[in-house]
């Protein structure tokens, strides 16, 4: 049996990603963590075209059919972010809390490891 990579939470790994109207948008290919709270802040998402990009975690529920985010289908296709640009997308949607941070600093402040599993890598 394989294992999951690390980071991921195994029932979220490539499992479908949905809109809020449940439109089907593609895949969840890993969470990035906001090391400072702990708390899951952006969802990577590969798209049905190929393309990676980020959508917002908060408010993000899971259903039968996968994991609904809180925001529309057309906002998360237009993200112009790449998984490495957590500042483009926090203005694209509108996050304050991580839009006027350094693009250096904001890709330090989150890991898709997951607090756990950071200080279990670190010991």
């Amino acid at each position: 049996m394989a294992l999951p990579a690390p980071g991921i939470v195994p029932a979220l790994r490539d499992a479908p990603l949905r809109d809020r109207d449940g439109l089907l948008l593609g895949r969840a290919h890993d969470v990035l963590f906001d090391a400072v709270t702990n708390r899951p802040a952006w969802v990577v998402v590969l798209l049905s075209d190929g393309r990676a990009t980020l959508a917002p975690a908060a408010r993000a529920r899971h259903t039968i059919d996968g994991l609904c985010l809180a925001v529309a289908a057309d906002a998360v296709r237009d993200c112009p972010a790449g998984v490495d640009d957590v500042t483009a997308a926090a203005r694209h949607y509108g996050v304050r809390r991580f839009m006027r941070e350094d693009p250096a600093i904001a890709a330090a402040r989150f890991t898709c490891a997951g607090p756990a599993l950071d200080g279990a890598r670190a010991a």
